[in-house]
C-alpha cells in the first residue's frame, strides 16, 4: 500500500511540474492591425486617423512600449527572478551562423538586456519553450538566436571557476542548466 502510495505522489509531482511549450512572453513583431486601432479609438472616444498617417504609427511605438513595460513589471513577480543563468547561441550574420560565447548573467532580465543589447526597440520575440527562454531578435542581416538556461547548483559551480581553468572545456554542459517548470510569472 505504501509502495503504490509513493508511486502516486510521484506521479502527481511529475505531472505539477510539465514543461511549458511555446508561451510568448514578449513579441514585438506583432503589431496591432489597423482594425484593432479603430476599435480602441472607438472604445476610448478618440477620432482615429490615417492608417499610415505618422500619428498612427507613434501609436503603434506608444503600444509597444506599454508591452514591455507590462513585460518587465510581470518579470519582477517571477518565481525565477534573481537566478542566475547562461546565454548561449548563434548570430544570423550575411556571411553565415557563428555561435557566440556563453555569457553568465545575474538573472533572467539581465540575459534579456544583453541578448538585445539594451534596446527593447529591436524587432524581437521572447518565447518560453522547452524549458528555456529563446530570445530571437531580427536585423538586417537575419536573426539572432538566444537561448537563456538557469544554471543548475552544479553548474553554478562551475561557471564561478576562473575563466582560464575552463577555456579547453568551454561548451557549457547539458547538466549545468536546470528547466523552467510551468510559467514565469
Amino acid at each position: 500500500m505504501l509502495i503504490f502510495a509513493l508511486s502516486k505522489r510521484i506521479r502527481d509531482m511529475k505531472q505539477a511540474r510539465k514543461i511549458v511549450k511555446d508561451c510568448v512572453l514578449y513579441d514585438s513583431t506583432s503589431d496591432w492591425g489597423y482594425e484593432e486601432y479603430l476599435d480602441y479609438c472607438e472604445e476610448m472616444g478618440i477620432e482615429p486617423v490615417e492608417e499610415d498617417s505618422e500619428e498612427y504609427y507613434e501609436f503603434m511605438a506608444r503600444q509597444r512600449e506599454y508591452d514591455w513595460d507590462d513585460f518587465k513589471a510581470n518579470m519582477e513577480y517571477s518565481a525565477f527572478k534573481g537566478q542566475p543563468c547562461m546565454i548561449t547561441g548563434s548570430l544570423g550574420l550575411w556571411n553565415g551562423h557563428p555561435d557566440i560565447v556563453p555569457v553568465l548573467c545575474d538573472d533572467i532580465m539581465d540575459a534579456i538586456h544583453r541578448c538585445l543589447n539594451n534596446n527593447y526597440a529591436y524587432e524581437c520575440e521572447i518565447i518560453l519553450t522547452d524549458g528555456r527562454i529563446d530570445v530571437n531578435v531580427y536585423h538586417h542581416d537575419g536573426t539572432n538566436c538566444f537561448e537563456i538556461h538557469l544554471l543548475s547548483k552544479k553548474g553554478q559551480r562551475e561557471a564561478e571557476r576562473p575563466i582560464y581553468k575552463w577555456e579547453k572545456d568551454y561548451e557549457p554542459k547539458r547538466f549545468w542548466f536546470k528547466n523552467i517548470y510551468g510559467y514565469l510569472f
